[in-house]
């Protein structure tokens, strides 16, 4: 997965070809969040049935204020990866 940004420990990725709708993952060492880049505001995407997401409640937190701090440049490179 690219990674589009760096911040401290954590790591924005997108998985390319990914579903709808626009989302980045969000990790820090085994933490990890989905995070829906779609909109004016981030939010975090529930973990589907499949998918077992491990994280803390400070991650998410932290996760969220750096994707709405960069979203306009995560949704213009996320976007090259959505096809």
């Amino acid at each position: 997965m690219p990674i589009l940004l760096r911040d401290k420990n954590l790591r924005v990725l997108v998985n390319p070809g990914d579903h709808n709708p626009s989302h980045v993952h969000v990790i820090s060492g085994e933490l990890e969040v989905k995070i829906d880049i779609s909109g004016n505001e981030v939010c975090v995407l529930e973990k589907g049935h499949k998918h077992r997401n491990t994280t803390t409640t400070k991650h998410p937190k932290m996760a969220l204020a750096l994707c709405q701090a960069n979203l306009q440049y995560l949704q213009q490179e996320a976007q090259k990866y959505y096809v």
